[in-house]
């Protein structure tokens, strides 16, 4: 009997954990070969819609690879995408078997299931086993959990299954493999673009205690509930495994919503990853669960930068519509403490937000002027995906249209303005409050300039602001994301590297480009022996 071959597909994230965990998963199962197309990489606020010649690439790979079966991992943007590929293979053969699954088809699935043979609803890794063991075997997959399946003019639509406690169980994410192909600028290349990453992505547990209105977690703990314990973690060992075997960056990102908070956990973690790993490290935490306590160890375990959310600088705001706890003053609080113990912090913001006003913007203001310096900061627009409480709310209030939410207008708004950057229009004053919080948390302006500008109502305050409103537009435009600069990335590395011959640091700039040059060696050699 033949092997049984899969093609998993990735859509503009080559970091996708899914896929780079459901392939070696797959690859345990007797009888099945998987393959793993990553079809282009995501740049914040920019988005390139497949070439023909893309398009083409693709094809002619799943032509070669011949597969039974083709998974595609769906975010909400690049639902079209999947689409018009998904055509493209039934196109060329109509019993390629198509599955889609991931966030938005979790959330969404009456919108997915009619392009499809079947859906994966919810965790993926169980239901793709099973499905690649019945299509193995020639047994019937419609009674498999988590799956919805067209059968003739109707859908089965299986139950969820429990949600997976043990995620020791669940292999390490794979890197390198010759079986990945990756598609962008018009060309196949199976050189993992991973290996060239400064700093290795780890996640250590899946879920989040928190239900935010405009994340996906406020819809999941309700479908999932009673499947088990929503919020689960894996054991430090295992952890720390995963970054002994795959370790080739300078730096560690623990990308959980919430980081540890187990004391237990805590002090082992405190313990072994020190002497074990001892590479800097980086974790996001809600601002309501950190304590001196928990700084202290993730301090002497190593800890290089905390990121956790303000979202927002209104408490009403905050609290009422972004259904997220915290005050601006436990936050002040707890910004200083990090300050004490020397650990830099980077915030995460939410403007563009119809509920704000010019007062909340003013507050929002204020608060920024009130932590400690420099800023780091992760500056969002407010983004409406589809069915989570904030949008269903913003369309009752009349602030969006229901249209608005759509698949192709979702693509066009969260690719091309994720991140904010400063605008002309509209001429309102709180787009200029806006334009001034980007100044502030690019640290391009002094905090009395700012003070200035918007304590007083006198001729001299009112060209101030007018003159933080124009630099932060001709800023943006250069500096933003998605700026000149941005987009011409030689010209930041030659600004970077000027700096250096500035300050007479030449033996920081050597250091620089010796870590650069070596990184690229060792990719490549990593490359051929994986």
């Amino acid at each position: 009997m033949e092997d049984l071959t899969i093609v998993l597909v990735a859509l503009y994230r080559y970091l996708n954990f899914p896929v780079r965990t459901m392939h070696p998963l797959l690859e345990k199962i007797d009888g099945v070969k998987p393959h793993s197309i990553f079809f282009k990489d995501c740049e914040t606020n920019s988005f390139n819609y497949p070439t023909r010649k893309e398009e083409a690439l693709f094809i002619d790979l799943i032509k070669k690879l011949n597969p039974r079966i083709v998974g595609f991992s769906v975010l909400s943007p690049y639902v079209p995408v999947a689409s018009r590929l998904t055509r493209l293979i039934k196109e060329y053969n109509q019993s390629t078997l198509v599955i889609w699954g991931g966030a938005h088809v979790t959330i969404s699935p009456e919108s997915c299931i009619d392009q499809v043979d079947m859906l994966c609803v919810g965790e993926g890794e169980g239901a793709i086993g099973e499905l690649a063991e019945c299509v193995r075997n020639e047994k019937s997959y419609h009674a498999v959990n988590n799956l919805w399946v067209k059968n003739g003019d109707r859908v089965i639509k299986n139950p969820l299954r429990p949600l997976i406690q043990d995620l020791n169980s669940l292999p390490f994410p794979a890197y390198g493999k010759d079986s990945y192909y990756f598609i962008n600028s018009n060309k196949v290349v199976k050189k993992d673009p991973a290996f060239l990453a400064d700093t290795f992505l780890v996640q250590t547990s899946r879920g989040c205690p928190y239900s935010c209105s405009y994340c996906i977690n406020s819809l999941l703990q309700s479908l999932f509930k009673g499947l088990g314990p929503y919020t689960r973690r894996r054991s430090v060992d295992n952890v720390i495994k995963e970054i002994r075997e795959n370790n080739r960056a300078d730096t560690i990102y623990f990308i959980d919503e919430v980081f540890g908070t187990d004391k237990s956990w805590l002090d082992e973690f405190e313990t072994r990853y020190s002497k074990e790993v001892g590479l800097p490290f980086y974790v996001e935490y809600n601002p309501k669960v950190i304590n001196t306590t928990i700084i202290s160890k993730l301090v002497n375990a190593g800890l290089d930068m905390i990121n956790f959310g303000i979202q927002s600088g209104s408490d009403f705001i905050r609290n009422q519509i972004f259904n997220r706890p915290g005050t601006n003053e436990e936050i002040i609080k707890l910004a200083q403490e990090l300050a004490g113990y020397k650990v830099k912090v980077k915030y995460d913001l939410i403007i563009d937000n119809p509920y704000d006003t010019e007062e909340s913007l003013k507050g929002t203001i204020e608060l920024l002027l009130r932590l400690p310096k420099p800023l780091f900061f992760n500056l969002y627009s407010l983004q409406y995906f589809p069915h989570h409480p904030l949008t269903e709310k913003a369309i009752r209030d009349k602030y969006i249209r229901p249209e608005f939410t759509h698949v192709d207008v979702l693509m066009k708004r969260i690719t091309q303005n994720w991140v904010f950057v400063p605008r002309l229009f509209p001429l309102t004053k709180k787009q200029i409050l806006q334009n001034i919080i980007w100044l502030i948390v690019w640290n391009h302006a002094q905090d009395r300039t700012v003070r200035y500008a918007l304590s007083r109502d006198t001729v001299g305050s009112r060209l101030c602001l007018a003159y933080l409103n124009f630099k932060a537009i001709i800023l943006g435009k250069i500096l933003g994301i998605g700026g000149f600069v941005w987009r011409n990335r030689w010209i930041a590395y030659c600004m970077r590297g000027f700096s250096y011959v500035l300050r007479g640091d030449f033996g920081s700039l050597y250091v620089k480009i010796k870590k650069k040059v070596n990184k690229r060696r060792s990719s490549a050699l990593r490359q051929k022996t994986s």
